[in-house]
Formats: structure tokens, sequence, C-alpha cells
């Protein structure tokens, strides 16, 4: 099964148990969503950056480049316009963008594309099956384990079908040139296609997860079994701290973009 973003590595993240990559990912989050000052928040990012670049998420990063600055510019140009309050730098009949707008914008734009970073380096460093395996040793019910993990194998498995299809149209005489309405209007033959593909093959799995035993009541095993181990513990253990650290900031007033 293609793992799609996986990278291959022995890097620090690669090492951690499952369960305490997630439970670490949740805890990552906090600092982010602590503080809206941008050069907060930059400070947070480029740290994220120094210690994740053996993790391959740096790769990915830059292979995902366009859409990630797609979201970053949509977040801080709508952020701006409906950010009010502040020292006013700009007005163009009910449009107001704020000194204190803008700089909130940025924290927003920051936040949302180092947090999205922060799920490569989970992706980058995770396999399909450490998904479902630690999940479901934090207690998370098996169907609900299974079926989360099953969606990152469905996103490559369906992306790879699309690939296909267009290529079958377009050794058929399909002509995907042209402005962006002609684009759109030529994608149109390929979507009936991989609509009834992606149907095609989610009727296959649910009948290969019925003859393997989905349904059945049983504990289940693992073939292959995780421990924790003390870096395990100290990662935690330094998120615990970072995270600690941003809240009791944030209630000191710092952090925070004033208007």
């Amino acid at each position: 099964m293609t793992q799609f973003l996986f990278q291959e590595r022995g890097s620090f993240f690669h090492r951690l148990h499952p369960s305490v990559k997630i439970v670490g990912l949740g805890l990552a989050f906090v600092p982010y969503l602590a503080f809206n000052d941008p050069s907060y928040i930059a400070i947070l990012g480029a740290f994220s950056l120094l210690v994740s670049w053996q993790s391959g998420a740096l790769k990915l990063l830059l292979r995902l480049r366009w859409l990630f600055l797609a979201i970053i510019f949509a977040s801080f140009f709508l952020w701006t316009i409906f950010t009010k309050g502040g020292e006013e730098i700009f007005h163009l009949g009910s449009l107001k963008i704020t000194k204190q707008g803008l700089l909130y914008a940025g924290g927003m734009a920051l936040r949302l594309g180092l947090m999205l970073y922060l799920g490569l380096i989970f992706i980058a460093s995770t396999r399909i099956e450490e998904v479902y395996y630690g999940l479901v040793k934090l207690g998370i019910p098996f169907p609900a384990s299974f079926a989360l993990s099953l969606s990152f194998r469905l996103v490559p498995i369906f992306s790879q079908a699309t690939q296909t299809i267009i290529q079958a149209q377009l050794c058929r005489g399909l002509k995907m040139e042209g402005g962006m309405i002609k684009r759109f209007k030529s994608y149109l033959p390929v979507f009936i296609p991989v609509l009834f593909s992606a149907l095609r093959k989610v009727d296959q799995l649910s009948i290969a997860l019925e003859t393997k035993g989905f349904s059945a009541k049983r504990k289940r095993t693992n073939w292959i079994e995780y421990k924790l181990s003390s870096k395990d513990y100290a990662f935690l253990f330094l998120l615990i701290l970072l995270s600690a650290g941003a809240i009791w900031l944030r209630t000191l007033g710092m952090g925070t973009v004033r208007f």
C-alpha cells in the first residue's frame, strides 16, 4: 500500500511511539493557539522548522508550497477584511484596514500555516498502520480507529485512480489546455469515471472487510508491538512544559495583538 506522504527515514520523530505522536500533535497545537501575535508565532514556527528538518516534512512542504501559500494568503486576506478596531491606515467605502487588523491577520495566517505544517511532520513520520495502532492504544474504539486510519489510505488510492483516468482520457483525445474555465470544463468527463471508480473501490473494500471478520467481537492483536521508551516520556514532558509556558505567558497578556 502506497504511503503517499510518508517519508522513510530514521529521524527522532519516526522512532517515537505512535500514541506519543498523536498526543504530541495535540499538545504542539496549544502554543500556536495561545498566541495571535505574529512575532511570537514566527518564533514558534522557526523552532518547529529547525527541529523537524530530519523528518522529511520540509520536503513535503516544498512539494505542497503552492497549496500552503494559497491557504495562508486567503486566511490573511479574509482576516484583514473582517477584523475591526485599531488604528486605521486605509479606508475605501465600508472597507477599513487597520494596523492591528493587519497584525492580527498575519498572526492568524501564520498560525494556520504552521499548524498545517505540524500535521505534515506527523504524516511524514507516521505510517498508516501506526496511526491505527496509536489510536487503539489510546483507548479509541476499534471501528473508529480503523475508519480514521482508513481515510489516510483512501486519499492516495483515489489520487492514483484519478491520475490513471486522466491519462486514459488524454489518450482518447481529451484536451486539458487553455484558460481556467476551459480547463474546468475539460475535467467534467473525468468526474463521472472517478466517481464510479470510487464507489467500486468502496464496495470492494466493504466486502474485503466483512470476509476478514471486521465486525467480529473479539480482542484483536497486532503484528508489531511498540514500547514506550525514555525518549517518548521526555518528548511529552517537553511539550507539556512548552504548552504550559505558552498558556502562562498568555495569561500575563503577552503574545496577543492589542486593539
